[in-house]
């Protein structure tokens, strides 16, 4: 009976202190990352939907691809008039991560991306009695938006893990059916905008 006493009080002690009795102190340069939810927030300067946008999104299939929805606000002492954008973006991760010490470097990331401009003098559907038919040619509302680009995760780094930086050129299917109609007009620097953001994982 004391044998039993004496192994129950042992495995008790394991169960109350597991790291103290089976594990080594982890070193700082193995920080296990925090467990999260496939949702995040974001906060974007740039990037043909407002001066700065925030946006919310949910990751799919271990974070290689991610669905975004952006509003974004142009300042009238910026763009000539107060302009507010709404935007749904996908961003696909087509090659895994490269480690480089503390972080991970996505070096490719595709995308598309659809948005909307509100107010009274955008229009997704030409008015005839404005404007001769055909005038424009695109809805001055509505545009799609190719993307390319790459982000850095703080993956390894005390108390950032949590966060991400990317960057992104995008250019718009308005754009880039003009310069392919028209080449010595419209150079790669007028169709291509930047955009840069940072990400958090929730």
């Amino acid at each position: 009976m004391k044998h039993l006493y004496s192994l129950t009080l042992f495995i008790l002690l394991l169960a109350a202190f597991p790291p103290a009795l089976a594990q080594e102190p982890l070193p700082d340069s193995a920080i296990v990352v925090p467990a999260t939810s496939p949702y995040h927030v974001k906060a974007q300067f740039a990037g043909g939907i407002g001066f700065v946008s925030a946006g919310v999104g949910r990751s799919f299939f271990q974070d290689k691809l991610e669905t975004d929805l952006f509003l974004g606000y142009l300042p009238e002492s910026i763009g000539g008039d107060r302009i507010v954008t709404s935007a749904i973006k996908a961003t696909y991760r087509p090659i895994k991560p490269l480690p480089l010490k503390t972080i991970d470097w996505q070096p490719l990331r595709v995308g598309f991306l659809v948005s909307y401009t509100f107010g009274s003098d955008y229009f997704t559907k030409e008015p005839g009695d404005k404007y001769p038919k055909n005038y424009y040619g695109f809805p001055t509302a509505l545009h799609g938006s190719l993307l390319l680009g790459g982000q850095v995760d703080l993956t390894r780094v005390k108390k950032l893990q949590k966060f991400s930086a990317y960057y992104e050129f995008g250019s718009s299917l308005e754009y880039i059916i003009s310069y392919i109609q028209n080449p010595k007009y419209l150079g790669p620097g007028k169709i291509f905008n930047l955009a840069l953001g940072l990400r958090m994982k929730l």
